[in-house]
């Protein structure tokens, strides 16, 4: 759940919720006059958004995820060595 706070406080307590998203996977809104203008959350967390965006904007992955999800739901799946040809 994101937790909103104003500019003023966010700036007072800056290392306390960096700390915060840090360790315990807190995501802050801060705002300035009331809107919404920057998003303070854990590198971690970032760093996996970013993996998600690039894999959800090349349609030749998605596919092949999709298609991967569809076959697991109908059973058909593929020992590794049935892929690699040899055993794991």
């Amino acid at each position: 759940m994101n937790k909103i706070i104003p500019l003023k406080e966010a700036r007072q307590k800056f290392s306390t919720l960096v700390d915060q998203a840090d360790r315990l996977s807190e995501r802050f809104v801060v705002t300035k006059n009331g809107t919404p203008r920057a998003v303070l959350m854990s590198a971690e967390e970032f760093e996996s958004w970013l993996e998600t965006l690039e894999i959800t904007s090349n349609p030749a992955t998605v596919e092949a995820l999709d298609k991967g999800l569809k076959e697991a739901k109908s059973k058909k799946l593929s020992t590794f060595k049935d892929v690699f040809g040899e055993e794991q």
